[in-house]
């Protein structure tokens, strides 16, 4: 395997993933938007500060384990996955709150955070022609 060439297994795999917390995230938001208005809802002040805490770390999470650079399919997997996951839990507890609120500003941050994992799409790191993809403000993990 050349230097930082991940195989199409490892990709194809994290894509699924991918995929699959997407599609979730979405079905859940489409639900909850049917069903408003025909349940109980009730807001707390508590909602906004974990949302917006999850929110962040969410979103922090997909772009610090996603850029992180490595030669271990395995590490590279982990580290998209672990991404993935928490810009999951990001979007899903705002839409949960969105389900049990009805209000709005949840709904917009579970979008932000989901557009943010969107940006995130799992790409083999080095093109068949040994062009770097990655952006040069990526982080490094351990030494060349």
């Amino acid at each position: 395997m050349e230097r930082g060439n991940l195989p199409d297994q490892s990709v194809n795999i994290v894509r699924i993933i991918f995929l699959a917390l997407i599609g979730g995230c979405l079905m859940f938001g489409v639900v909850s938007l049917m069903t408003q208005d025909t349940r109980s809802l009730q807001d707390n002040e508590v909602y906004l500060y974990a949302g917006a805490a999850t929110a962040l770390a969410g979103i922090f999470g997909a772009y610090f384990f996603t850029l992180k650079k490595t030669e271990n399919p395995q590490e590279w997997v982990r580290n998209h996955i672990v991404g993935y996951a928490m810009a999951e839990g990001g979007t899903l507890v705002n839409l949960v709150f969105f389900f049990i609120s009805g209000n709005t500003t949840y709904m917009y941050v579970a979008v932000a955070v989901l557009l943010a994992l969107i940006t995130r799409y799992p790409r083999n790191p080095i093109s068949d022609d040994g062009q770097d993809l990655r952006s040069s403000s990526t982080f490094e993990s351990g030494k060349d």
